[in-house]
């Protein structure tokens, strides 16, 4: 087997910091046009904002993100340095807690209210 034939079956993995996605259906529509090349298994998660690209072959980085932006997307190569942290989003998380608190404090008023 020629060399190139062993390299041009060889995966690598790709990340992509992915722009402009706001849902579910959003990060769905960039790995269905991501998945459409071949030689590429794509997802995508939505909280990171990360699209994790297994690619085979010569697929680039180039390629990769011109079929994002062609899906009405923006994308980048993610930097090697920032390869394995996930930015946290703490207004995400603190959301559904301060949801949790007002309700108890309504509750427990309302409670006070049908007391009286």
């Amino acid at each position: 087997m020629a060399m190139t034939d062993v390299s041009a079956h060889q995966r690598r993995q790709i990340q992509l910091d992915v722009t402009g996605m706001t849902c579910r259906m959003c990060s769905s529509r960039v790995a269905k046009h991501l998945n459409k090349i071949d030689g590429v298994q794509a997802s995508v998660d939505l909280d990171s904002k990360i699209a994790t690209v297994d690619v085979s072959g010569d697929v680039d980085v180039a390629e990769l993100c011109a079929v994002v932006q062609k899906a009405g997307y923006g994308a980048t190569e993610r930097s090697a340095s920032a390869i394995g942290v996930v930015p946290m989003d703490t207004s995400a998380a603190r959301g559904p807690v301060r949801q949790l608190i007002e309700f108890v404090f309504l509750f427990l008023g309302w409670i006070g209210i049908r007391r009286q």
